[in-house]
């Protein structure tokens, strides 16, 4: 497993971010939000990539239970879908070639 963060800070809250087994056996999703304890579980045997862009939907969640926005389960799965590759995209090393210090 790659570098996954322990936690995420949210509305000043430290929200912890593991990850653990039989999500999906057990609960039928890849990612939980759990509102109560302030944490995000993702399933440790999916892949780094869905483990990343599941992480998203769950940040995703957690925004809208802080803000009461109420939104619809297909806003939060496109939203956290897109940002997880917005940062992914960040993170490409050929988008920053020969960039020097400017």
């Amino acid at each position: 497993m790659k570098f996954f963060p322990k936690y995420i800070r949210l509305g000043g809250h430290v929200v912890k971010v593991t990850r653990k087994r039989d999500l999906v056996t057990k609960h039928d999703a890849f990612g939980t939000w759990d509102d109560g304890s302030l944490e995000i579980s993702i399933d440790a045997d999916i892949s780094n990539s869905l483990a990343w862009e599941t992480f998203w939907h769950e940040v995703v969640e957690a925004i809208n239970t802080s803000i009461e926005s109420n939104l619809d389960h297909s806003v939060i799965q496109t939203t956290g879908f897109l940002l997880h590759q917005v940062f992914n995209s960040i993170l490409e090393k050929q988008q920053y070639g020969e960039q020097g210090d400017e």
